[in-house]
């Protein structure tokens, strides 16, 4: 099981799991699939085909340059093979031709302020065109929030280092659960961080699936090891916008919603407002635990999964106690309301005592840590 835990509420609830967090994250960023690489790095809003172009091209590069195999192999390298890369030799190749003068082939006469016989200068076609595009990128470069995706141990993680990781095969560590604690991951590269586990744990399933097929041909279990993706907060994954910034997320994760179960990965999304994930999604799930809804598209969302017969189950749900919960699908006969119990060690998310704690008397902030907490991420 891995757990997508975006308000470090899971460790408490799994104190022996595997646990990640911004800190002990490493995710290669050459890892990422073309269209992963260009929503990361690119303003896709912009449309720019210079920078889409000169940015592919710098990859591929940089790609065939660091690679060791023969002419053959390295021919065939392409933007979404999962190949190291320099980022820094895209930012230079990308300023050399934002700054890039070129040779006219003619030279300055004597008459001229520039010293005769000096070549004539002319600017190349993508003269200051780049400009937004190295600006991005820099920034990026630079802030010390993506070291976990830009830093120095992103270039040199390993392939099988990174599955190892995220799902939970530390050498020293044997446990079923892994916490992923995305609290410390900046909000606009969140989509892309899921986007490019999700996406690494299905294609892991699909080729242990071959791997078992290919040795016993008449295996009948695709996955002797199968994976619950957990999705807290499903809606900052998954919504019915068309975003783009909600692009890549989406469309690894709808993957797996389709095909998952053929290789042994499925889903688990948790939300407090169903009527925003993506319907492709809502369609896949085989049950739902629906706990107390009060916003009517909401309850409509529901509504929709029931019998007619059953629909007054709805009209109970804003009046649900804490704990109780709408049961519907196959792992139950019929539609039930039930009671769940309470977890014997629960996730940090207790609501506060707002009552109690606004009675008691002034409290003093220490506002310079909470500061030097701040800066630190």
């Amino acid at each position: 099981m891995i757990i997508f835990d975006i308000h470090s509420e899971y460790r408490a609830a799994f104190p022996e799991a595997n646990f990640i967090d911004s800190t002990s994250l490493v995710l290669p960023y050459w890892m990422l699939s073309g269209e992963e690489l260009e929503e990361f790095f690119l303003d896709t809003e912009a449309n720019d085909h210079n920078q889409r172009n000169v940015f592919k091209d710098a990859v591929i590069q940089s790609r065939k340059a660091e690679f060791t195999g023969n002419d053959d192999e390295r021919n065939r390298i392409h933007l979404d093979t999962p190949l190291p890369f320099d980022i820094r030799y895209v930012l230079d190749h990308a300023n050399l031709l934002n700054t890039e003068m070129v040779d006219t082939g003619e030279v300055y006469a004597a008459s001229n302020k520039a010293k005769a016989g000096q070549p004539k200068l002319t600017q190349g076609s993508l003269h200051g065109r780049l400009t937004n595009f190295v600006n991005r990128l820099e920034n990026k470069i630079n802030d010390r929030r993506l070291d976990f995706f830009l830093g120095e141990n992103s270039k040199s993680i390993s392939f099988e280092e990174t599955l190892r990781s995220i799902l939970g095969y530390s050498a020293d560590k044997h446990n079923n659960v892994t916490v992923i604690d995305l609290s410390g991951v900046p909000f606009e590269v969140l989509s892309i961080t899921v986007s490019l586990i999700s996406r690494l744990i299905f294609e892991h399933g699909y080729f242990y699936k071959r791997l078992r097929c290919a040795a016993n041909p008449k295996e009948e279990i695709n996955n002797d090891a199968p994976i619950l993706l957990v999705y807290e907060e499903a809606h900052k994954y998954v919504p019915t916008s068309e975003l783009s910034k909600f692009r890549a997320s989406k469309m690894s994760i709808e993957r797996i919603a389709k095909e998952g179960r053929k290789y042994g990965v499925t889903l688990l999304l948790a939300s407090q407002r169903p009527s925003e994930i993506s319907e492709t999604i809502f369609s896949q799930c085989n049950n739902f635990i629906a706990m107390r809804l009060t916003n009517p598209v909401d309850q409509g969302y529901v509504r929709k999964l029931l019998p007619d017969s059953l629909g007054t189950l709805i009209d109970k749900m804003p009046g649900f106690k804490q704990g109780e919960a709408l049961l519907v699908g196959e792992a139950v006969a019929l539609p039930s309301v039930v009671q769940i119990e309470k977890c014997t060690v629960a996730p940090a998310s207790t609501d506060i005592p707002y009552w109690d704690l606004w009675q008691q008397e002034w409290k003093d902030l220490a506002i310079d840590k909470i500061r030097d907490e701040w800066l630190r991420r």
